[in-house]
């Protein structure tokens, strides 16, 4: 896995950018996150989701 950087939008002369990661399919339905608010959390150099 990648985390990508995919550019979203430009206006005039900024430009603003998305990160994005896919996750396998199991780990995504095992972690019952889905269509719950969520968010990252960087501790120690390590990214952890978690439930908002």
């Amino acid at each position: 896995m990648k985390i990508m950087k995919v550019l979203d939008k430009k206006v005039g002369e900024t430009t603003y950018c998305k990160y994005r990661i896919n996750l396998p399919k199991e780990v995504a339905e095992k972690s019952e996150f889905l269509d719950k608010e969520i968010k990252a959390v960087l501790k120690n150099g390590i990214i952890i989701i978690e439930e908002k």
